[in-house]
């Protein structure tokens, strides 16, 4: 397969894809200096953004294009799409304009003291009360520079580039040469996250070359702080903790890090997979943490009780949509059903909810997590969440009428101050409700995004390094990935040696809707016995739609130069990976190709060109296999080291 037709995650779209397509998301080990010297402030405090034209070593080349989603036109059609309104938008403003007064000049912004920043007869109340610290200025610094960000204004232009460059100044400071920001701190891979993101996310919409070494140096320190179990806990040494909390912050970072061109290592993906296997429960519950805190001991009995809260099960979901698996698995379902009986509620914030947990924290994660689910449950989320927080943004006015200090800003109380409440302040609780307000253009949703985190290549690679006597094994988790993702790996299995992978592999095929599994089922069927023999007929009835004639799809978009291939327009009709068709232009068939990748999202798919040539405008229609296929070449499933 050529390498421009590769999927998102397997090292590249260009030419062809790249008009409709983010560029590809090519995993890169990190090697970084193991220096535990901090970087001298002197070196951090640089100018930023000197060449608007220069970019990072890898920026823009992968990942999703944060820039064109966050620009003015995009976000207005985004806001239309996807609920927001221009209320939403003027409580961002307002919120933004907040932060921004409320900044110290070293570029930090205080949670405890920020009423420094205020008139000596305005001042707002609401700073911190718990963890008087160090240690949470990092992360809340952070949070509030993605809240600018969230609206795409960067330190290279608009009202608020000065904000943004102390902002970055200050943060690029704190960062030591093995990449950590808060190094000895109670809370440090917390603060390494946020940080981590929001570096990623600048590098990411202005390809600043000053973000390029901290964000290598922090995408390598996260994969080294790793717990064996996969999941990240509050230090960065080894303690056996799997945080499902600190996970959803550091897989956010993971993902705006591809997004600017620099991916964290396949091994740490994985792992990182795995934790998330464990933490989300077939009943839709996602355990907090495995050890230490979050989990309750018994003292009579000595039985260990894991805690479930509504915000880790947002988490669970919202990584369940960024790994890129199916969407209509039961279990996420499970998970959107658990947080649809908890919508965002002023009144559970702020008398109802003693345990803390109903939060901005929550509000946060839950948006994030059902945005990436769409339809009605997103609709529904959507108008509690809009009802709740724009009814407690403070909005005071002077007898003037004009805004006080407060103006704009999100008290910190929760019920009792909640839990986070007390130790973020009004700066957290501004920053937490200004980035949830931006979910509506921040990210694209996963149901419109051609897979996940993990593409076609990376699973293939992940099942290509494991003995063939193993593979069988690790079906159940192929086949729970997309079938844009899984589909071309299953295809690849179907040529097993092994006649019971094969059949596995096929019927795991049928439930990606590719008729290229008949052969094997049919030949399988009259000596299945018992539950196979079951699963086999059920995976023989779901392909009995490809029994329909031949389909029309769309037109040609773009040919490649060499006239090698060509992606089309699918009009939202099903195909399927090694699916022939045939080009018409005016009446006349003047080729044929085979479907070699599949944009299910985008109503798109590319096929290579067996015979004749193409040109922009020609009819694409299907040619159906039935009743004798056979399956295609290796080749047209993705290959590791293409």
């Amino acid at each position: 397969m050529r390498a421009w037709i590769m999927p998102a995650a397997c090292g590249g779209i260009v030419a062809v894809c790249a008009a409709i397509l983010p560029a590809g998301r090519a995993p890169q080990s990190q090697s970084e200096s193991q220096s535990k010297v901090r970087a001298s402030a002197s070196s951090a405090a640089i100018q930023l953004g000197t060449d608007k034209t220069e970019k990072t070593e890898q920026a823009g080349e992968s990942g999703e294009d944060l820039a064109a989603s966050r620009q003015p036109a995009a976000r207005a059609r985004a806001l239309k799409q996807f609920g927001g309104d221009r209320r939403t938008e003027q409580a961002v403003a307002d919120g933004l304009s907040w932060l921004a007064a409320h900044q110290r000049d070293d570029g930090m912004w205080d949670r405890v003291g920020f009423e420094k920043q205020c008139p000596p007869r305005d001042c707002c109340p609401g700073g911190a009360v718990e963890r008087l610290g160090y240690q949470l200025d990092v992360g809340v610094s952070s949070l509030a520079l993605l809240a600018f960000l969230g609206a795409g204004h960067t330190h290279r232009q608009g009202p608020y580039a000065a904000v943004l460059e102390r902002g970055f100044t200050y943060l690029l400071a704190q960062q030591d040469l093995e990449g950590s920001f808060a190094p000895g701190s109670a809370i440090q891979t917390y603060d390494d996250a946020l940080a981590t993101l929001a570096i990623a996310e600048a590098a990411a919409l202005t390809h600043d070359p000053v973000f390029a070494g901290p964000l290598r140096r922090a995408v390598a320190h996260l994969a080294r702080a790793q717990q064996d179990g996969g999941g990240w806990d509050y230090s960065a040494r080894q303690t056996g903790r799997d945080d499902t909390s600190i996970s959803g912050w550091v897989l956010m970072a993971f993902k705006s890090a591809a997004a600017a061109g620099v991916a964290a290592p396949p091994e740490t993906i994985w792992r990182m997979v795995g934790h998330f296997e464990r933490a989300i429960q077939s009943d839709g519950q996602v355990w907090y943490a495995d050890d230490g805190v979050g989990v309750l001991v018994d003292q009579s009995t000595g039985e260990r009780r894991q805690r479930f809260g509504p915000a880790m099960c947002a988490v669970g979901l919202f990584a369940h949509a960024t790994i890129g698996w199916r969407t209509d698995d039961p279990v996420a379902e499970a998970m959107s059903r658990r947080l649809l009986g908890d919508p965002p509620s002023y009144r559970r914030l702020t008398r109802e909810d003693e345990s803390g947990l109903h939060s901005e924290y929550y509000w946060y994660h839950g948006t994030l997590a059902l945005f990436q689910r769409g339809g009605a449950n997103w609709a529904a989320w959507n108008r509690s969440l809009r009802d709740c927080v724009l009814e407690y943004q403070e909005r005071p006015v002077d007898r003037q009428g004009q805004p006080k200090h407060l103006y704009g800003s999100w008290r910190p109380f929760g019920a009792s101050w909640g839990k986070w409440g007390r130790m973020g302040g009004r700066l957290y609780s501004t920053a937490m409700n200004v980035i949830t307000l931006e979910t509506y253009y921040r990210y694209e949703p996963a149901y419109l995004s051609p897979h996940g985190l993990i593409g076609p290549r990376e699973l293939r690679a992940w099942v290509e390094q494991s003995a063939p006597a193993q593979r069988r094994a690790m079906l159940p988790r192929v086949t729970r990935f997309h079938a844009d993702t899984s589909e071309p790996v299953l295809l690849w299995l179907c040529e097993s040696k092994d006649a019971a992978l094969r059949l596995d592999s096929a019927i795991g095929l049928a439930r990606c809707d590719s008729p290229l599994a008949r052969p094997i089922l049919a030949a399988a069927r009259g000596s299945a016995k018992g539950p196979l023999a079951d699963r086999i007929e059920a995976a023989l009835r779901r392909l009995e739609r490809w029994k329909s004639p031949a389909e029309e799809y769309g037109a040609v978009r773009q040919v490649a130069a060499d006239q090698s291939m060509v992606l089309f327009d699918t009009s939202g009709r099903p195909l399927y990976y090694g699916q022939l068709v045939e080009l018409v232009r005016d009446g006349a068939v003047v080729a044929s190709g085979r479907v070699d990748r599949r944009f299910t999202a985008r109503q798109a798919a590319a096929a290579t060109l067996l015979k004749g040539s193409a040109e922009p405008g020609d009819r694409v229609r299907a040619v159906h296999e039935a009743n004798a296929v056979s399956r295609p070449a290796t080749t047209s499933a993705p290959a590791a080291k293409d």
